[in-house]
């Protein structure tokens, strides 16, 4: 499978998406050409505005009132057609997010059969 189009998905903490910088970098580094959006939690988007490895920031609300920001990210995600969705969170959140932004193929949060 060629990757030209990657979604990471990881909302916050703060700490947990410094910690994942790295994946970010990984990705870009093994795939040079391809296209890496972050899909961020709106408390959390100014740090990643710091990380040049990043093309797109696709920002989701997490209030109770903010379902049309969760709305929009996800229409977003479904219009740019991801070779791949990662979901480094691994909670249920993130899972739905991952699988929702229609990536051909979503590595992450499994769940229990």
């Amino acid at each position: 499978m060629t990757i030209a189009s990657i979604l990471i998905v990881r909302l916050g903490s703060l700490g947990d998406i410094i910690h994942a910088l790295p994946v970010a970098q990984a990705l870009r580094d093994a795939f040079p050409a391809a296209r890496i959006d972050w899909m961020v939690d709106a408390r959390q988007r100014e740090i990643l505005e710091l990380v040049p490895v990043i093309d797109r920031r696709i920002v989701v609300g997490t209030s109770l009132t903010s379902w049309p920001k969760l709305v929009e990210a996800v229409s977003a995600a479904r219009r740019t057609k991801y070779d791949v969705a990662i979901d480094l969170q691994g909670l249920l959140k993130s899972a739905v997010l991952a699988r929702a932004a229609g990536a051909r193929r979503v590595i992450g949060f499994r769940g229990t059969h």
